[in-house]
């Protein structure tokens, strides 16, 4: 069993961080790919192959929860350790 721990993130920057990844895997650019994310255990030409690109046009309105699990999801997390909470603003 992996240890996991909560990392607190902006709405913002859920947002940044899935069209910016979205962007490499809808392109194809593996080589980013492979230099942005940390994802040992995966192929990354498989994993990016069979993704089913998403919608970035509307982003700012998917729920808190929704870009928490999207975040959690190979490539789009920062470590496979982490599980994300959208931070209220202050």
């Amino acid at each position: 069993m992996s240890i996991r721990s909560t990392s607190h993130i902006t709405r913002e920057h859920a947002i940044i961080r899935i069209k910016e990844v979205a962007t490499m895997l809808k392109e194809k650019n593996y080589r980013a790919i492979a230099e942005h994310v940390f994802e040992p255990d995966i192929n990354i030409k498989k994993a990016v192959d069979n993704w089913e690109p998403i919608d970035l046009s509307n982003l700012d309105k998917w729920t808190d929860k929704m870009l928490e699990d999207y975040m959690d999801n190979p490539f789009f997390r920062h470590s496979m350790f982490d599980n994300y909470l959208i931070e209220a603003p202050e």
